[in-house]
């Protein structure tokens, strides 16, 4: 194609055909800027589906975090009413016979136990896409619905478990360790025995220990559908894109 071009200009010259060489020059230089510009319209389309794929494929990945953090926080709900169940079977029947009953007691007391309560609001993900161009791009409703799973409830939840481990190192400082349960080797009738000795301060604690949990549950019952409907929001924003 170059020596077909080169022949004509040639071809042109030795003809003295000047006025018809400057034409085909003029023409061949917009041949040649119309090829640069489809270039380059072709590498900014390369470009714009290679950011648009990444971007798809920080949304997947944000939601299948999201799919886990929601699992995290229904498993975390379960545990939290059976601990509500069993404290608030022990808190009613102390309340009417003044007496403290034996079936979950020993239960409860290893509950008490537990001042290794975490959870981990942190998430890489987050991260990343509050740091990709992605997040400019998004509709504020959304960037704002994002930072409010992530920031807000995700920190709120962290914070409870915080105090809730608290409340739990407490237990264990002023009441099972100088009562000495924190094994709870004993016999059910000997462990109800020492509690019902300071069944005023068990309780004390207890009820202190399942306010955080009610706390805890309460959030998570105010998070989980929060989640999804940020799932939900992210799943549309992602098929409008690709429409």
């Amino acid at each position: 194609m170059i020596k077909f071009f080169r022949r004509i200009r040639q071809q042109l010259l030795t003809e003295n055909k000047f006025s018809k060489y400057l034409l085909y020059a003029i023409g061949e230089i917009f041949l040649v800027v119309i090829g640069i510009l489809i270039a380059l319209q072709i590498n900014n389309w390369n470009e714009t589906r290679k950011e648009s794929l990444l971007e798809d494929q920080l949304i997947d990945v944000l939601i299948t975090d999201l799919q886990l953090k929601k699992e995290e926080c229904i498993s975390d709900l379960a545990y939290g009413n059976r601990i509500l169940q069993k404290s608030n079977a022990i808190i009613q029947h102390w309340a009417t016979t003044s007496t403290i009953d034996t079936l979950h007691l020993k239960s409860i007391l290893g509950t008490l136990a537990e001042d290794d309560w975490f959870y981990n609001e942190n998430s890489p993900i987050y991260a990343t896409l509050a740091g990709s161009g992605l997040w400019k791009q998004l509709p504020d409703s959304l960037t704002r619905q994002i930072d409010q799973v992530y920031r807000v409830d995700f920190g709120r939840i962290k914070s409870l478990f915080t105090k809730q481990t608290e409340y739990a190192t407490q237990g264990k400082l002023n009441f099972l360790a100088p009562n000495h349960l924190l094994q709870l080797d004993k016999s059910p009738a000997d462990i109800q025995q020492i509690v019902s000795q300071n069944d005023d301060t068990f309780i004390v604690f207890l009820d202190l220990f399942r306010s955080g949990v009610v706390r805890l549950t309460t959030k998570f019952k105010e998070t989980i559908p929060a989640i999804d409907t940020l799932m939900d929001q992210l799943k549309h924003y992602k098929a409008q894109k690709q429409s």
